[in-house]
């Protein structure tokens, strides 16, 4: 019985989005930069960026400081539009599951 629910804890922890991104985060790191986009508020500024190799990240600053928040994940295009899939589901819930980009504008747009 004992070790049934270790297995089961292991198995919950393994497939935490944490864990899903430390596979990812050396490839995730090195790659440049392609777009960034920033939204500039009273004390949170937040900012989008679209990395090559289908990654972005969303994240905030408190005054220009250190990220406070950060939502990593990967996106798959069509068009203008940006399929997006969060490590975290919390940043789905932020921003929504798609993106429509304005490359005219540099204007961003994100729905569910």
């Amino acid at each position: 019985m004992k070790l049934n629910l270790l297995l089961l804890i292991i198995i919950a922890f393994s497939c935490s989005p944490a864990s899903k991104f430390k596979n990812d985060r050396s490839l995730f790191d090195s790659s440049p930069i392609k777009m960034s986009f920033k939204s500039v508020a009273d004390m949170n500024d937040s900012y989008f960026v679209i990395k090559e190799n289908n990654f972005f990240e969303f994240y905030r600053q408190l005054f220009d400081s250190v990220k406070n928040t950060r939502y990593p994940g990967t996106y798959s295009e069509s068009g203008d539009t940006l399929l997006l899939s969060f490590y975290n589901k919390k940043g789905r819930s932020l921003l929504g599951s798609k993106a429509v980009i304005n490359r005219e504008k540099n204007q961003i747009i994100f729905f569910k």
